[in-house]
This record gives structure tokens, sequence and C-alpha cells, in this order.
């Protein structure tokens, strides 16, 4: 029988916690959410999206198995993970697409930090309809501190919240640190983009044998393999990667 990591009492939800999520299911029950994309009534609980607007999303399906990368026939591999990752398999349910590309562009850019309850939910649901995660802890990639700044939040963070919460799982938002302020991996080419994160990421403490890395979109995969790279070193033995979206070039 597998046995199952026990997370430290810093990844459990505190009392404050479970007591602010209870009132907003209440709140949700008087006030029902309104979908962001229709302004139809939304989906309790937390899903600021009607069932219409979530049908039509666009499903990154078929997609390679490793890097998530959309394909045309199922269960096939696409030719860039003909070789080792440094991850062991991703998984991205939207392609990034109209209308979700608008969604994390209004979370990263306009600071509407409320779309990662939406993002985030999405992705737990997604998930979860695979079955239970063979993982024991989310890892969203962390900002750097200057960028964290700049920007006010860290929306992998966010959305690893509210996908953690649909898989009950914890989130370890102070297990890695992004320790080098790196130039925007978006402005670069896919060329440079792993160069780019050279020992970007350093380990504040043991990782779990089994961590899903959670970021918004996955484009190359160079980030998510440098993490990847400095959780291995640490004695992690699997490794995934979840993105809401997976860029389709």
């Amino acid at each position: 029988m597998r046995q199952y990591w026990n997370p430290p009492a810093s990844c459990q939800p505190s009392a404050w916690q479970r007591v602010y999520g209870h009132a907003k299911s209440l709140l949700h029950l008087v006030f029902p959410a309104t979908c962001r994309l229709c302004l139809e009534p939304g989906q309790p609980p937390f899903l600021d999206l009607c069932r219409g607007c979530e049908d039509d999303l666009p499903r990154n399906r078929p997609a390679c198995a490793v890097c998530a990368r959309p394909l045309l026939e199922t269960g096939a591999h696409c030719t860039a993970c003909a070789g080792l990752r440094e991850f062991d398999a991703a998984f991205a349910p939207y392609r990034y697409e109209f209308p979700v590309i608008e969604l994390i562009h209004l979370l990263k850019y306009s600071r509407q930090v409320a779309i990662a309850r939406i993002l985030g939910n999405l992705l737990g649901r997604r998930l979860a309809e695979r079955g239970r995660p063979t993982v024991d802890a989310i890892l969203p990639v962390p900002l750097h501190p200057a960028r964290e700044s700049l920007r006010g939040f860290n929306q992998a963070r966010e959305i690893a919240v509210f996908a953690g919460s649909e898989l009950r799982l914890p989130v370890m938002t102070r297990l890695a640190a992004r320790v080098r302020d790196t130039a925007e991996q978006a402005k670069l080419p896919a060329a440079l983009r792993r160069e780019n994160l050279r020992d970007a990421f350093a380990l504040r403490s043991p990782p779990p044998p089994r961590v899903a890395i959670v970021d918004d979109v996955l484009t190359t995969g160079a980030t998510a393999e440098s993490l990847a790279r400095v959780l291995r070193a640490g004695g992690c033995r699997h490794i995934e990667v979840w993105a809401v979206a997976r860029a389709v070039s």
C-alpha cells in the first residue's frame, strides 16, 4: 500500500483560513457568483464562470503526456520529448487561446487577482477528473522578491492556492525561492530561456518525495525544468508540472 507523505503543520490550513472558507461559502449562497465572460450566473462554489463558458474554453487534448504540447493524435509524444526532461509529466487542461489568454492577462497585467480563483479552480477540477493526483504537495513557481514586489503578488501562488483547495493538497509556498532576478521569460526567444534561468532557483528546505510545480502558462518548459532540476538535486523522486494553459506554438 502506498505511504503518503505527511505534510508539516506549516502546510495545513490555519483556523482562520477554515473560518474564512466557510464564510465565503455562505456568502456565495446569498450572492451567487457572476460569470466573468458573459455575466450570466456563475457556478458555486467560487467559480465565477458559467457552465456554458466553461465548456467553450479551448481544451488541450490530445496533448503530449510529458510536456503537454498540443498534438494531432491521442497517445502520442511530441518530438521534443524524445529525450529526457527534468520532470516526469505535465498537464495543462487548456490551450493558450481566447478567452483563456484574456483571463490570464487580466490576472497578471491588470492585477485582477480574483481571476486566480477561476483559473485555480478550473485547474483543480480538470486534475480531479483524472483521479487522485500522485503527488504529495504543490509548489508554485516562485517570483523574485523584486518582481513580486513590483507586481504585488505571485500569480502562480494565487492559482496554486485554489487548485490545492480543490485537490486537498498542501501548497508549499516557502519550499523554494527565486534567488536571481532573471529577465522576463515571455520577452525572450526560446533558445535563450534555459540560459536565462540557470541557477535561478534554490531550495529553502528538503522537498517531499512527489511534487507538482504549478504555473499559469507552460510554454517551452524552461522555467519548470530549471525548478525541477533543483528539486531533483534535493531528493525529489517524482515531479509533475501543472499549468492552466499550454502555449500552442
